[in-house]
């Protein structure tokens, strides 16, 4: 996400000795023209020289503070990591040369500071993607011994360090190179284009610069091996003897080094200075032509140094340094062009995700811009002069001082000082986020949008943290976009801040007084980790909560601390007179000398406020006389209110239509919720006062006297905060004083008068197969008014009868097409505050004018839709957002208020056959049939059941399943990590911590004793479980060892030595306490962290230690108040009970009969929920105990209850099933409206459940298309209408609660034939009877399990003329002759996959049998399949590896194909991919059955084939959309592809097994439960669609 910027290589075109020159035909790099600088290029060499200096200022400070004896001057041997940014796209490697080091090759002195590839490079931006080694071996010729290495062996070291490190695997290779390590680089190059193993790095090496490299030897290395050799303790080098002229080891690498160059980019630098070699000698140590190799495209350059100095500098300033810096710029910008053309897309679409995740508007660069605009080039340089910031930057990240507080009077230029150190620490190549509040605005104005976008702008630099952003996207893991505490703990705390960050993170936040939420943002610094690298700059006026709260965090021992500079007027007095003097031509009167005069009496005047200055500023731009220059000079005052005052004199004194005019830009400028563009200003006026202002620009700062302005990006805004606050002071009595209560009301009305006018009007009733097209065309108003209205409501009083009337209005009319744009935004955050700001509206409301009949019912039915609308639909709405319009209607409950809007247009999609009981409370019963259900905990993006031997986790979004973990015991308990990407699973005595990203276990641990509860603890570094043997056992979450065991002792005296296990243990949420319930006696509070008793609690009023064993009935659950500082614990006692205690002062709070054994808290703490042995559910107020939501059934008992993070839905499990629960007033459990006001309580609300004990378990369609036939599990046989899906008649019954499992309706005879689930099946001949569709003719065969068959049957099938039956079960196929009742064959087989029997189209005499890898043929009239030659096996390259089996087989388009529904080997529930064959292929004599070509683009993508439908085959995706496959006319491979409509997520997480069908006239019917969903019309409209056929079609 990183471009590296663009630079020539030749810095400096006056310095002739820093010029690339040509090598015979070799290319040199353009040198730059002179010429005039443009602004802005003037500004970015001033940031460039500026941020050179700052460089050169914290070198010298490290060398002041740095202790050099500890440092490895030499360096290491190896590969050693320099620098790693938090993006790497690009390698550097620097090795060193003859005698050189790792380290002290490319250090001018024995000091960290000189250190260049490690302290240098990577505060430039040309390094900002690029990871920095130094390569070390050993070249010290002078090291006593006679070792036998030469170029070669270092060479391949080189090359097996490089093919060791994980850093070399994706990105390009650039080396550098001093003296013999050119030599050793390019030795390794050869061998790795040598090795087949290496061809992928050597293809990866895109570079290499070389610094002084004798390519050709040099003319001392003989004589430095000549001094060796007579040397006793050293002797000759064969690395030195290869460096001599003409050497063969040279000459071997030269020689094939010229045929491997061409794809390397080759730049080489000579010596220009000889080298002290000796007493009075100097000699150059490389000379030129050795030092270049004279190859076609290698660029050439001198540095004004000798051998020693080319590759050491004293100063970041060095002309030597700089040229090779513009060498590394131009390579990496190179190799950034090359990398953008193959990552930006990809990198663009992971970004829009998180973008969208997080719900940002991207980097907000225009900001930035803006304020660098602003910037006079040289200003605030003061600022980097000062020792503070220097040593903020270069302090170590652990170092306390990690915030930075500059603080000012308003409009004293701090938000111009901000950009500059953004620009600062940008230029320094440092990772730097940054956020510019502004009140007002309410996407600027909170620490949540904070938060958000500093998340998305550390993903964008860094991809360990984007990888982390789309790991908690994949996980589903939700949060409240506007909490910001939620966002901390779960962005940040949980995800970014465990990510292991190379580089320091630097936060640049402007305008800190101007966050409405302030105080929380000193919480967040308060938990910052003295190991977290992250600092944060600030700005702000000095006020008083600012200033309390850096206090409050000095007092607290091991946090982090604050530097503090107060910004004065001799600091800003340069940067003014810098911003006056290129102002300047604002005064268009006097000569030089005047306006100098001017000038200096402005900047005298201004006490250092850039507000002030810029006021006179535009002031004088009006004004074209010397006189009047004078006379503003002399009357404008230097306060600011007075300021303002005078403008509002000077609009008073304007004519009554200019001053309605300006009165009304500045309401709306003011009350506006986010700054209002110039265009939607403009409209919106409009409409307020039926005046169209033309050319507004110039209107603006003339109408409203300078007050207000537009910014470069076309918004209008008030010119300072200050400002603003003068026209909201009610005290002043101005005449243009505003009141922001009637202000919101006034745009509140237009807001609703534009949403319910024409523009907005709904689509007709769409008639064509397509959806409509809305114009293009919109009113620039239309996003404002959408998006805000219900806020302006919010924030005015509710003592008005203008808003209702127009929010029934636009409810009654315009309201989908509001919903539409709202989901066209990509968000429908803008849809719950819609609700939760009308609720609370009309709660206040009627104190003054109750809501009265078809209002009110209207107007409160869309408060509940709307939540229902985002929970039910969200995806399928925000995906397609015209749905609202002709499809999302039609799932509705025919009660709610947008079916009431929608009515019931006979064209479009109609849904019969459901009772309307309103919004279903409950989304989802998930039934595990066969494994009872124990326990179930909520995780941000997935629930988990615990069931008799395993756990199943859902996704919570969709309650859909997605994976299983097999735990080998009953699971008793169930806990997530906080960040839901850890599960803890426990049985009775055994304990199991799943890591869920990893889908695997990271450790098991039995105990010896049962385990009571399980808790996360120490920060989540540890789980702490209360065993029954009266102990707590803690284990290390990495590791699974103990960590600690403790022992509470006895409560009661009475007991001796013995101790009673106890019931229940329960923790609080900080794990201080310990809440334990023994048999027939008081609660005892344990303190954990003082070990010992902290007391008793019960609910008699007496003293608790001396009751008898026995009268206190004991509790049967316990749950702490999740809330740490609410200190209550619920107690549910075994007789029903429910008590309220206060555990710090061991008091009872409040006993109600609520008939509870089970309760669980929410996780803010304000709802507790209980559930009791009948299976009721009740939902309480925590602190108060008043009932607010009641579940009447009679059913299993409840065994667990949990809600989900967010607190708006909750879950229990009894028998087998886990049901997943939404209550209507779920959206007051968790999110609550701070404007809300308390009201009376409200009547609890009362749903009741279906017992679910009869439930339809399969269907069959029968011919005419008007009647269908129903299988219940109570044995009943029906028939019911198509028309309205209602049962007409019972045909007949298998046995009373014998569940009737299949079922097939047979054309020809009018048969029906079920069987049951204890293997009896039954065949009817059936009449048709006008008043009830079917009636029974007579009876064909009624065979019980135990006579013919010992097992379950899988499948029931009839020949095509219907005389024969094909009873298939588990170990036997069965053919019955109808007409005689007896066997004609049985074929007996061990257990077979999941297989499918059909009829074969091509021979009516054949029947195929469908399995896993083919198609076998039977005969009907024997029990023997047909030879081997006829079967047919499925194309190896068809099969995938989890297709264990076939589940379903359709004929499909009119007959001429079959579509074989493939499953895996756990169940034959999961389709895993879908296969169609021509039914030709069934009688070639190929021995391979080869699928048809062209739909392997969707084949994986089938969920659930619904049926054939004339030339179209139904289907549902795996994103719960119908839709149709259609052979195209004349071409047998060839289809329409088309969306028709989506099934409500709800409804498929009901049903374990999908039961649906299609009748003859195209109407689909989906079993839900007891009930059966008949979707008329759904096929007539059509999205997305588009062609599918083969390639070579």
């Amino acid at each position: 996400m990183r471009m590296a910027s663009k630079g020539s290589l030749s810095r400096d075109p006056d310095a002739e000795s820093s010029a690339l020159t040509q090598a015979g035909d070799n290319l040199a790099l353009p040198i730059p023209q002179v010429r005039s600088k443009s602004p802005s290029e003037t500004q970015r060499s001033s940031r460039s020289s500026s941020s050179s200096k700052l460089l050169r200022r914290m070198l010298a400070i490290r060398r002041r503070s740095s202790d050099a004896s500890v440092f490895d001057h030499k360096g290491k041997l190896g590969l050693n990591l320099l620098f790693e940014p938090s993006e790497p796209l690009i390698e550097y490697i620097f090795v060193h040369g003859l005698g050189g080091g790792s380290t002290k090759t490319w250090c001018a002195e024995p000091d960290p500071s000189y250190y260049w590839p490690k302290e240098w490079l990577p505060k430039h931006v040309a390094f900002r993607n690029v990871r920095i080694h130094s390569f070390g071996y050993n070249a010290d010729f002078l090291e006593k011994g006679q070792p036998h290495t030469d170029i070669y062996d270092f060479s391949q070291a080189l090359l097996q360090a490089l093919r060791n490190s994980q850093s070399f695997t994706t990105n390009p290779v650039v080396f550098v190179a001093h003296s013999m390590g050119g030599l050793v680089v390019k030795q390794a190059y050869l061998l790795a284009r040598q090795d087949p193993n290496c061809q992928d790095l050597a293809s990866r090496i895109h570079g290499m610069v070389f610094l002084a490299t004798p390519h050709r030897g040099s003319d001392l290395a003989s004589t430095l091996n000549n001094v060796l050799r007579i040397s006793v303790a050293h002797g000759p080098r064969p690395y030195v003897s290869s460096l001599e002229r003409s050497s063969d080891a040279l000459n071997r690498i030269n020689d094939a080094f010229r045929h491997h160059q061409n794809d390397l980019r080759l730049y080489s630098f000579f010596e220009t200075q000889e080298t002290s070699i000796g007493p009075g000698n100097s000699a150059l140590v490389v000379r030129k032509e050795s030092a270049t190799l004279g190859y076609l495209g290698e660029q050439v350059a001198l540095l004004n140094a000798n051998h020693r100095g080319v590759c050491k500098f004293q100063d970041p300033g060095d002309s030597n340094y700089l040229t090779l810096l513009d060498c590394f710029s131009t390579i990496n910008n190179s190799i950034m062009k090359r990398l953008s053309a193959n990552n930006d897309e990809n990198s663009w679409v992971q970004m829009q995700k998180i973008e969208n995740y997080l719900d940002t508007s991207g980097l907000p660069t225009d900001d930035l811009k803006d304020l660098e605009d602003a910037r006079m080039a040289g200003s605030c340089e003061w600022f980097s002069n000062r020792h503070s910031f220097q040593s903020w930057i270069e302090a170590e990240t652990s170092a306390s001082n990690k915030l930075y507080w500059v603080s000012a009077n308003p409009g004293t230029g701090k938000s111009v000082l901000s950009s500059y150190v953004i620009n600062t620490l940008e230029d320094f190549n440092q990772d730097t986020s940054y956020f510019f509040f502004r009140h007002g605005d309410k996407l600027r104005s909170t620490l949540a949008s904070c938060l958000r976008s500093i998340a998305f702008q550390m993903a964008f630099r860094s991809v360990i943290i984007r990888s982390r952003l789309l790991s908690l996207i994949e996980r589903g893991v939700r949060f409240d976009k506007d909490d910001a505490k939620v966002i901390w703990r779960k962005v940040f705390e949980s995800s970014i801040l465990k990510s292991e960050l190379s580089q320091t993170q630097y936060w640049v936040i402007d305008a800190l007084d101007e966050c409405t939420d302030i105080t929380l943002i000193f919480g967040i610094f308060a938990k910052l980790e003295p190991f977290v690298p992250i600092k944060v700059f600030m700005t702000s006026r000095r006020t008083q909560d600012i200033v309390s709260g850096f206090d409050q965090l000095q007092q607290i021992p091991n946090v982090v601390q604050a530097i503090h500079e107060e910004i004065s007027f001799s600091d800003a007095k340069e940067d003014i007179w810098l911003y006056l003097e290129g102002n300047k031509r604002k005064i268009h009167v006097g000569n030089e000398q005047q306006k100098y005069s001017f000038l200096e009496r402005i900047l005298e005047k201004s006490q250092g406020c850039f507000l002030w200055v810029r006021l006179i500023l535009d002031e004088l731009d009006t004004v074209w006389t010397l006189k009047l220059v004078e006379q503003v000079l002399d009357e404008v005052p230097q306060e600011m209110d007075m300021v303002y005052r005078r403008a509002v004199d000077i609009m008073s004194s304007k004519p009554a239509h200019a001053k309605a005019i300006a009165k009304a830009i500045l309401v709306w400028t003011v009350c506006a919720i986010t700054p209002m563009t110039l265009p939607e200003l403009q409209a919106a006026l409009e409409l307020d006062i039926g005046t169209t202002v033309e050319d507004p620009e110039s209107a603006l700062s003339s109408l409203c006297a300078q007050l207000i302005y537009v910014d470069k990006r076309g918004r209008v805004l008030m010119v300072h905060l200050t400002a603003k606050t003068f026209l909201l002071d009610a005290s002043l009595d101005l005449e243009f004083t505003i009141c922001p209560i009637l202000g919101h009301r006034r745009l509140a009305r237009v807001c609703l008068q534009f949403l319910t006018s024409d523009e907005l009007k709904p689509p007709r009733i769409r008639r064509a197969a397509r959806a409509v097209t809305r114009p293009a065309k919109k009113s620039p108003f239309i996003t404002y008014a959408s998006v805000h209205f219900s806020e302006h409501i919010r924030r005015t009083t509710s003592n008005n009868r203008v808003i209702v009337p127009l929010l029934y209005d636009f409810f009654s009319k315009n309201v989908f097409v509001w919903i539409e744009q709202v989901a066209s935004s990509g968000s429908l955050n803008v849809l719950n505050q819609t609700a939760n700001s009308l609720k609370n509206y009309f709660r206040r409301q009627t104190k003054y004018f109750p809501l009265l009949g078809e209002q009110s019912q209207l107007l409160e039915g869309w408060i509940v839709d709307l939540n229902r609308l985002v929970a039910k639909f969200g995806n399928n709405l925000i995906g397609l957002p015209s749905s609202i319009h002709w499809l999302i209607p039609s799932f509705c409950p025919a009660s709610s208020s947008i079916a009431t809007v929608f009515g019931n247009p006979a064209r479009r999609i109609q849904i019969c056959g459901l009772t309307d009981n309103g919004w279903d409370d409950r989304l989802a019963c998930i039934d595990s049939q066969e494994s009872q259900a124990y326990a179930v905990a909520c995780g941000e993006a997935f629930f988990a059941v615990g069931l008799s031997h395993f756990v199943q986790l859902y996704h919570v979004s969709t309650c859909q399943e997605w994976r299983r973990l097999e735990h080998g015991s009953q699971v008793r308990h169930l806990t997530f990590g906080r960040m839901g990407d850890q599960l803890i699973s426990a049985g009775r005595r055994d304990l199991k911590l799943w890591d869920l990203e990893q889908n695997s276990l990271k450790w098991h641990f039995r105990t010896e004793h049962d385990i009571l509860s399980l808790s996360y603890t120490d920060k989540e570094s540890a789980i702490i479980a209360g065993l029954r043997n009266n102990s707590t056992l803690k284990w290390s979450l990495q590791t699974g060892e103990i960590l600690e065991e403790l022992e509470w002792a006895s409560s009661f005296d009475d007991e001796g030595q013995f101790r009673r296990p106890p019931l229940l243990a329960v923790f609080s949420p900080d794990q201080t306490f310990l809440a334990i319930a023994y048999r027939g006696r008081p609660i005892t509070i344990w303190d954990l962290e003082g070990d010992d008793i902290h007391g008793l609690m019960g609910r008699e009023n007496q003293d608790l230690t001396s009751l008898a064993l026995g009268t206190n009935t004991s509790p049967a659950s316990l749950v702490f108040n999740t809330e740490e500082s609410v200190p209550l614990i619920a107690a549910a006692y075994e007789d029903g009970d429910l008590c309220l205690f206060d555990y710090e002062e061991l008091k009872l709070v409040k006993l109600v009969e609520a008939n509870a054994q089970i309760v669980a808290c929410s996780p803010d703490g304000t709802t507790l929920a209980t559930g009791n042995s009948a299976g009721m559910v009740q939902l309480l107020e925590f602190e108060t105990l008043q009932l607010l939501y009641r579940i009447n059934a009679v059913d299993y008992g409840i065994r667990a209850l949990s809600f989900t993070s967010d607190g708006t839905r909750f879950l229990d499990v009894r028998g087998t099933q886990c049901n997943v629960w939404e209550p209507a007033l779920a959206s007051g459990i968790a999110r609550k409206d701070d404007a809300s006001i308390t009201s009376a309580p409200s009547e609890p609300r009362v749903v009741g459940l279906s017992d679910g004990e009869n439930t339809i378990s399969t269907i069959s369609l029968d011919d005419t298309g008007e009647y269908f036939f129903t299988g219940y599990s109570d044995g009943n046989v029906c028939v019911h209408s198509v028309s309205d899906g209602r049962q007409r008649k019972i045909l007949y019954r298998h046995g009373y609660q014998i569940s009737v499992a299949l079922m097939v309706w047979a054309q020809a005879r009018k048969l029906l034939v079920t069987a049951d689930v204890a293997g009896r099946f039954i065949a009817y001949a059936l009449k048709h009877d006008r008043s009830d569709g079917w009636h029974i003719d007579q009876r064909l065969l009624d065979v019980r399990g135990d006579v013919q068959n010992k097992v379950a049957i899988r499948q029931i099938l009839l020949n095509p003329s219907n005389d024969l039956l094909l009873v298939s079960t588990l170990r036997a196929d069965i053919v019955w002759d109808l007409s005689r009742k007896s066997v004609v064959s049985r074929y007996e087989f061990d257990l077979r996959a999941p297989s499918c029997w059909v009829n074969n189209p091509e021979n009516k005499d054949e029947r195929l049998l469908f399995e896993a890898d083919g198609v076998s043929f039977w005969d009907w009239g024997s029990s023997v399949k047909k030879s081997v030659e006829a079967a047919k096996t499925l194309d190896p390259d068809s099969i995938s590896p989890t297709m264990a089996g076939v589940r379903n087989v359709v004929q499909a388009f009119d007959g001429k194909k079959m579509a074989v529904e493939y499953v895996r080997s756990h169940g034959e529930t999961s389709t895993v991919s879908t296969l169609l064959f021509h039914n030709r292929g069934f009688a070639s004599n190929s021995e391979r059955l080869r699928p048809c070509p062209g739909f392997s683009e969707i084949e994986q993508d089938i969920l659930h084939v619904i049926g054939s439908y004339g030339s179209r085959l139904v289907f549902l995706d795996k994103n719960l959309w119908v839709c149709s496959l259609q052979l195209q006319p004349g071409q047998d491979d060839a289809y329409k592809y088309a969306k028709h409509f989506f099934m409500p997520a709800d409804w498929f997480s009901q049903r374990r097994h999908l039961n649906t069908g299609i009748t003859k006239k195209g109407d689909i019917l989906y079993v839900r439960t007891e009930e059966i969903a008949v979707i008329k019309n759904g096929l007539q409209y059509e999205e997305g669609v588009r062609e599918i056929k083969p390639p070579a079609l």
